[in-house]
């Protein structure tokens, strides 16, 4: 079991400064390390049901699930704590985030919007997502006052369960030295390509777009540009902090559709948040191996983390370029011998830790209790902290700067504008000051509200 430091502060300036020279481009002390285990795990591994636990989130449980998990957790970040909002979902009533008899919140296949709808979808992505599209999705919302007061609902069980979170991750930071991104310096940020199918046309309904309306569907992905701009930009900027992407589809495109219909907006989000000073942090679901020169067009400093392909291709391609991650086998860890799990941290470490730009994590999370074996999994990170340090600290990854690898796109497009998004100026014309005192402060609370719920993901 990990035990306490005797400094958490000192532990946790040390961690932190491995990040701040992986992020700028400086050789670490040693290959920053994170734990590979998601929430779904920890509650299992705590000996804890699943389905029922994420029903009563608390932060007292969540600590206690957390300290459970330092049984195996060796990392230098708390571990992931993502979770959906099965509360949230229930009011909704949710056809598109489903439960499982085994617990878990899957994202079902569906298709809420049709062809036919790409002409109102392409005028005003945003109101036709809030007017249309989220009725057809969350049955909980099929009138005005069901849909308010269902809203609230959801948006209070969310407020809920994410202050326990961050309260728990945040005990588990002190107590143990752990690095945590500043907050408010890490956001979500929409792929339009992703987004259209993922969430409304669907994974069997996107393939025949682009072969019956190819044209349609280039506009709707660029009608998303401005919202996911607007979307995407951060409220601190700092070199610690990203916005973060889940890719899906790319890995299932051919090349030619990859290059016409994912990757010129996808592009272009990255280099428009570098653009306003936010890294992007990229998880490659798949192999993106045949992708790689396409890669090498994004940011200096993009972290991607890599599920399979040639890790020997990625170092020599973008090693100098991105931040790396990824590719050590889960299954591994669920199957092999110990000693194989060892020999092959120690074959990746030395594929892709010479000159910097890596940070160990396996190519995906482990959910079911199944997924490894905690012998392994410790021998692991054991290995690696041990043996990640290097031997020229402090050295420069590149000499090459980063503004000149960014790309400038963020003038080809308007500015965001919804009519369901009012400006402060807009919100005093019916409403203004009482007096001038108050200017500021009801200013700061309008961008405050409107960053929790105007800016929240659809």
């Amino acid at each position: 079991m990990t035990q306490r430091p005797d400094n958490p502060q000192q532990m946790k300036e040390y961690r932190t400064k491995l990040f701040e020279d992986l992020f700028t481009g400086v050789i670490p002390d040693r290959i920053p390390v994170k734990d590979a285990v998601g929430l779904e795990f920890l509650i299992q591994y705590s000996g804890r049901d699943l389905m029922t636990t994420q029903y009563q989130y608390s932060t007292e449980l969540l600590v206690d699930i957390f300290e459970k998990g330092r049984e195996i957790c060796r990392g230098d970040t708390p571990v992931s704590a993502f979770a959906r909002d099965p509360i949230g979902l229930m009011f909704q009533k949710s056809s598109l985030m489903e439960m499982s008899k085994s617990g878990f919140i899957q994202h079902a296949e569906k298709s809420v919007m049709d062809a036919e709808d790409y002409d109102e979808f392409i005028k005003n992505p945003y109101d036709f997502v809030l007017e249309v599209l989220q009725p057809r999705i969350n049955k909980g919302y099929d009138n005005d006052v069901n849909r308010a007061h269902n809203y609230a609902k959801s948006l209070l069980s969310g407020m809920e369960q994410g202050r326990a979170f961050g309260e728990a991750e945040a005990t588990m930071v002190e107590r143990y030295g752990l690095f945590r991104r500043p907050f408010g310096s890490v956001g979500m940020q929409i792929v339009p390509f992703d987004f259209i199918t993922d969430m409304y046309r669907g994974f069997s309904k996107i393939p025949m777009d682009m072969r019956r309306c190819p044209e349609k569907l280039l506009e709707a992905l660029e009608a998303i540009m401005p919202y996911a701009i607007w979307l995407g930009k951060p409220n601190v900027i700092n070199p610690l902090g990203c916005n973060m992407i889940m890719t899906h589809m790319a890995a299932f495109l051919s090349t030619e559709q990859f290059e016409k219909f994912y990757f010129p907006t996808f592009n272009k989000v990255c280099h428009i948040a570098a653009e306003q000073g936010q890294p992007m942090q990229i998880f490659l679901e798949g192999d993106w191996t045949r992708f790689i020169d396409h890669l090498q067009e994004l940011p200096q400093g993009t972290q991607l983390w890599m599920e399979y392909g040639d890790p020997q291709k990625f170092k020599d391609k973008l090693g100098k370029k991105m931040v790396l991650g990824g590719f050590y086998p889960l299954t591994l860890l669920g199957n092999g011998t110990k000693q194989q799990c060892i020999d092959k941290a120690k074959e990746l470490i030395d594929i892709l830790a010479p000159g910097g730009n890596y940070q160990f994590i396996t190519d995906k999370s482990a959910l079911a209790l199944g997924d490894v074996n905690p012998e392994n999994y410790v021998a692991v990170l054991e290995y690696i902290l041990e043996n990640g340090k290097y031997d020229n600290a402090g050295e420069l990854v590149t000499t090459e700067k980063k503004e000149d690898s960014i790309q400038k796109y963020s003038h080809l497009y308007p500015k965001f504008e919804s009519k369901y998004v009012e400006s402060f100026e807009e919100l005093t014309k019916d409403h203004p000051p009482a007096d001038p005192r108050v200017e500021p402060l009801m200013r700061a609370a309008h961008e405050k509200y409107q960053n929790m719920i105007d800016r929240s993901r659809l």
